[in-house]
């Protein structure tokens, strides 16, 4: 075979590289220059887990415009295209060396001599695409002609698809499709029927929910629950599984990334019949990147694994002297103490400079001690944390917990603590309309133990004496709801050490878009990114009803060469992104930033973070929460050197 002579004649030469030898379906190789049929296709492809959607397989493709020989890679083991190049295209006068200098040439250069590509087959909608990275700036006409050599050199030519990612392709969307056949991602992600969200294994007594009915009272740490409907909140389960897809960074998804504890989205599961036919029965669950797998388990096994998971209990800081009422700007990172974790991150994040935050101070913790001892609610607390009874019957530890509430929302706020909060608000936040008290407490928004959508926040008048006092007091009480109790309890936290603090800031109320931004790229190491969840005003990310679908794109950024992804279009808003490329880069160079003041990274695992945030009605980004976020990525979404 030409290709082959070619290689073994570069050898004698004296080039670096060895031979790559041909794949065909029975013999394993490095490359195969055509696919003729299926099993050529197994024999190259590798069962992707760190591509964006599950249930794909993907081919490496690279065209050498010298020569114009094709290759399509064995992609299980050349997973980066310099790495095959290097290793048998390098030849005198044209070595391939240099990974940093070879990315900025092969993906950005009009003199380029390699075209860098990938083939992907959805398998739940047999779909077939040839796509090129996000930032590639390869021209149209010159993309069409790779398209097409590809497609002449494969048995499923017929039905290949070009998928745009390239900014500027997507820009320019109607000429890319009147070059080629397009599909596009949105169009792929409304084809999705399986979501893995957290990865894992779990084992528990499989209970379903169908449509339309709530989460029941008694849900169990070791339940592996299947949601017809998604709740906004749920109890600590062995694992999650909804009908719908989820929003990738909402609070179902948040909590459960937080207790470790599996999740995923499969179409119409609560009605699948291999489900049914395990309601109530002890089984056996894998989560996997590509696959799912359901199967009878023992009790014993039930057992064996509820020893395991119980998670360590975060340490909680508290400090209930009277500090004051400081803004974000005078808050410094060690006060965690005294303001708990919402407010001090935010704090952080408002320090550094060229990121609006929102106006706002600092409620601490003193406040809330004083309150609940001004009206002996201390020792209510103390009774009810010191009867055992209670911790045996859920039934009566409810009771005793909504009693509690209810005292605390009927309880007077004490003028010492109301009257400098007003007049703190008429000083630092005078012109809005709206107040919005925030909880902030010392279990939540900790690193290990999120608390995501736990405790409350309230929306108040800031001229009205009454409606600040009842938002008070119904911050305050959600420290004792039985969501928040509930979860505290599963992770062994000392109730006795909780408290609240609240950030008093200005109420955004005219957002166009809000969303929630992880400072990494959680499918896959190799390829640094930010990555972006959306929704327009009247849906939400973070409290998102069943597929209701956000904007998702990962911005990557490379220092040889920046681009969007965009995974899927809001539901809300299709067809119209929510951020512009240009709102995406100025974002991702803010989420850079936060990233660097809050975390570092391990092998295996990243310590990112977790960034809330609004778009207003004049495009202005503001920032309204950052915590911390630990990726795990599973081995096949390691980056193999």
């Amino acid at each position: 075979m030409r290709t082959v002579c070619l290689l073994v004649l570069a050898a004698v030469l004296g080039c670096t590289s060895s031979v790559a030898h041909v794949v065909t379906p029975t013999v394993d190789g490095d490359f195969a220059a055509t696919i003729p049929d299926p099993a050529t296709w197994t024999a190259l492809a590798a069962r992707a887990g760190n591509d964006v959607m599950a249930r794909v397989e993907v081919v490496k493709v690279l065209l050498d415009h010298d020569g114009e020989e094709l290759y399509f890679l064995q992609s299980r083991r050349w997973e980066i295209h310099f790495d095959f190049a290097e290793r048998f295209l390098s030849r005198p006068g044209a070595p391939v060396r240099d990974h940093y200098r070879f990315n900025e040439r092969e993906y950005h250069e009009k003199d380029r001599r390699f075209v860098l590509g990938s083939v992907t087959h959805y398998l739940d909608q047999d779909v077939w695409t040839f796509d090129l990275f996000a930032s590639d700036n390869l021209g149209i006409a010159d993309t069409a002609a790779v398209f097409g050599k590809v497609a002449r050199a494969a048995f499923f030519g017929p039905k290949l698809r070009y998928r745009p990612i390239p900014t500027d392709q997507v820009a320019h969307l109607a000429n890319v499709r009147a070059a080629m056949p397009v599909v596009t991602s949105e169009e792929l992600f409304a084809g999705v029927r399986y979501e893995p969200l957290e990865m894992g294994e779990a084992y528990g007594y499989l209970k379903i929910i169908p449509v339309g009915k709530p989460v029941p009272v008694d849900v169990h740490p070791y339940d592996i629950i299947v949601l017809g409907t998604q709740p906004l909140e749920i109890p600590p389960v062995a694992a999650v599984v909804t009908d719908e897809l989820q929003a990738p960074l909402g609070h179902i998804a948040v909590l459960a990334h937080s207790r470790d504890t599996p999740n995923m989205a499969l179409r119409g599961a609560s009605a699948d019949p291999a489900f049914l036919a395990l309601d109530g029965k002890p089984v056996h669950l894998t989560v996997g990147t590509a696959e799912y797998k359901l199967e009878l388990a023992t009790p014993d096994q039930l057992a064996a694994a509820a020893a395991k998971r119980r998670a360590a209990a975060p340490k909680l800081a508290l400090d209930t002297r009277d500090v004051g009422l400081p803004t974000l700007a005078d808050i410094e990172p060690d006060d965690v103490a005294k303001f708990g974790a919402k407010t001090t991150q935010l704090a952080r994040v408002a320090h550094l400079g060229g990121i609006q935050t929102p106006r706002a101070f600092g409620l601490p913790f003193h406040a809330y001690a004083a309150f609940l001892a001004a009206n002996h609610l201390d020792a209510r607390v103390d009774a009810l944390l010191e009867d055992p009874r209670l911790r045996t019957d859920a039934g009566r530890l409810r009771a005793a917990l909504e009693s509690l509430r209810t005292q605390i929302l009927a309880a007077p706020v004490p003028a010492a603590i109301l009257d400098p909060l007003l007049a703190r608000i008429h000083a630092q936040l005078g012109g809005s309309v709206h107040v919005r008290l925030r909880s902030s407490t010392n279990s939540e928004d900790l690193a290990g133990f999120s608390g995501a959508g736990l405790y409350y926040s309230a929306k108040v008048d800031p001229a009205s004496r009454d409606s600040v006092e009842a938002g008070l007091r119904q911050v305050w009480a959600s420290v004792w709801s039985w969501d928040a109790f509930a979860e505290r309890d599963w992770y062994g936290i000392d109730h006795a050490r909780v408290a609240m603090a609240i950030l008093v800031q200005e109420s955004i109320d005219d957002d166009v878009v809000n969303g929630v931004a992880i400072t990494g790229n959680p499918y896959y190491q190799g390829r640094p990114a930010v990555y972006v969840n959306a929704q327009a005003r009247g849906g939400s990310v973070t409290g998102a009803a069943g597929d209701e679908v956000p904007e998702q794109l990962l911005y990557y950024t490379y220092a040889t060469g920046r681009g969007i992804e965009r995974i899927s279009a809001s539901s809300r808003s299709p067809g119209t992104p929510l951020l512009s490329d240009l709102e995406a880069r100025q974002f991702a160079d803010q989420l850079e930033k936060i990233h660097l003041e809050f975390t570092d990274a391990e092998v295996g695992t990243a310590r990112a973070v977790d960034v809330e945030f609004l778009i207003r009605g004049d495009r202005q980004l503001v920032i309204v929460q950052a915590r911390p976020y630990q990726i795990h990525w599973t081995e096949d979404r390691i980056r193999k050197d």
